[in-house]
Order: structure tokens, then C-alpha cells, then sequence
């Protein structure tokens, strides 16, 4: 389900619930034989008392004691110094053997570690001897080694 990174799951529901709650009052007031002003009154007065309730929320939960730390408040940038992961660059170029299936992802043992490694898009079998061509953070890229021709 794709939901706005500003509404969230909670307010998907929430908003999920207004709309059905809508829905079954306008059904109740139908089958009853509720005319229409009244009709409209009452949805009227329930949308507005939904809006102040809401705006209410919007001010009070996000300065919240009781809530603090349900919104992530900040981020490190790596212009800050922050590093999710070291690059691997020294397993470049370096030969090793796959461990698993390689469809496209899987493990891989390199230079006598178990690793984490994708290929460019291909099935690798496992056992298949493989090289690393790329280098991206602790993201390996790796291909099936071709063997050298007899000279």
C-alpha cells in the first residue's frame, strides 16, 4: 500500500475509519427516511467536529511527551561525517567461489570470507567460481570468472 511519507500508516487508517464511519451514518440515515437538510446537518457537523479534532492532533502529539520519539526529528548526512558502512574496495578484483545460488543475490565466499554479494542480473549456480567487478560501499558486484585460454 502506497501511502504519503507524511501521512503514514496511522493516518491511513485513521482516514480509512473517517471515511467509513461517513459511509455508515449516510447508510443509517437513508434506510431511516432522514431528509436530505438533515441529512446534511448531520454530516456537516461530524466533518467539522473530525477537523477541529484533527487540528488539535497536528499541534499537540508532535511536541508530546508522551510521544517523544515516535517522529524521527533529525538525520546524519554523510557531509556530517556519518558512514553507514566501509567501503569494500579491497575485495576487488579478488576471486572467490558462491556459496549460494546467486538469483541475483546471495553469498559468496571472497578471499576467505562469507559475504554478501549481487550479480549484474544473472543466475550464478552455487559452487561456481566468481570475480568481484564492482565495489559500492558493502555492495559487491560479482560475475562468473572465465576461465583464461590455453596459450
Amino acid at each position: 500500500m502506497a501511502v504519503h511519507p507524511k501521512i503514514g500508516v496511522f493516518g491511513a487508517v485513521l482516514i480509512g475509519a473517517v471515511a467509513l464511519g461517513l459511509i455508515l451514518f449516510l447508510l443509517g440515515r437513508m434506510t431511516s427516511g432522514a431528509n436530505l437538510g438533515e441529512l446534511l446537518i448531520g454530516v456537516g457537523a461530524g466533518l467539522a467536529i473530525i477537523t477541529a479534532v484533527a487540528i488539535g492532533m497536528i499541534r499537540h502529539l508532535p511536541g508530546s511527551r508522551h510521544l517523544a520519539g515516535l517522529l524521527h526529528e533529525g538525520a546524519t548526512t554523510s557531509e556530517d561525517g556519518y558512514v553507514s558502512a566501509a567501503a569494500r574496495s579491497d575485495l576487488l578484483g579478488k576471486s572467490g567461489v558462491a556459496v549460494s545460488e546467486l538469483r541475483p543475490a546471495g553469498v559468496a565466499e571472497i578471499a576467505g570470507e562469507r559475504v554478501d554479494v549481487t550479480t549484474e542480473g544473472d543466475y550464478v549456480r552455487a559452487g561456481s567460481r566468481v570475480v568481484v567487478v564492482r565495489a559500492e560501499g558493502m555492495r559487491l558486484v560479482v560475475r562468473v570468472e572465465r576461465a583464461l585460454p590455453a596459450s
